[in-house]
């Protein structure tokens, strides 16, 4: 694996401060979540919903923009379908989060499978059994989804966010640690 290239470290380790305060907010925002995943549920569905429904009516502008019809009413029609799943979305968040949560267990499943395919072909490799482990918890966790839906549409979305922010959360302060001992130890 290579190291960290000098530029970069010299930079973090200017900045490390920075980055620590970030990280701390990541873990802060992500445990409050943790304590409120239907509402970052929502939040999330409703923020996705208005960033579709933006860059529909971007692209009916632009279709509009556009010399002939025949040219610009297969941008029209996209920007259409975009705007009212957004518009939907933000007017029905639990609805779309119900959906949302269906096609996010599916990946989990899906991936899962192909994870424990891998481990078939590759066994006897090193480290085959933490592949087998996390297509495991994969299967257990795209289970879990399943048999509480539609209640796990409410929390599901939530859940992965809250975890997300506190695991970028401690990546940033790991790395303000790294760049701070880095300064430290700078000549």
């Amino acid at each position: 694996m290579p190291a960290t290239p000098p530029p970069l470290l010299e930079h973090l380790s200017q900045h490390w401060k920075g980055l620590l305060i970030t990280g701390i907010v990541f873990i802060v925002l992500g445990t409050l979540g943790l304590g409120a995943t239907g509402l970052f549920t929502l939040i999330s569905v409703f923020w996705v919903g208005g960033l579709l429904l933006l860059a529909g009516l971007i692209q009916i502008v632009q279709a509009f923009r556009t010399p002939t019809l025949s040219r610009s009413l297969p941008f029209l029609v996209m920007g259409l379908l975009y705007a009212l799943l957004g518009g939907y979305m933000m007017a029905h968040p639990a609805i779309a989060a119900d959906g949302l949560t269906l096609i996010i267990g599916a990946a989990i499943a899906v991936v899962s499978a192909l994870r424990l395919m891998i481990a078939w072909h590759v066994r006897g490799g090193a480290n085959v059994f933490l592949l087998v482990l996390s297509a495991l918890i994969g299967l257990a966790l795209a289970w879990m989804i399943f048999a509480q839906w539609p209640q796990s549409g409410q929390w599901v979305i939530g859940l992965l966010l809250a975890i997300e922010l506190i695991m970028n959360g401690w990546m940033l302060v790991m790395v303000a640690l790294g760049a701070r001992q880095y300064q430290r130890n700078d000549p």
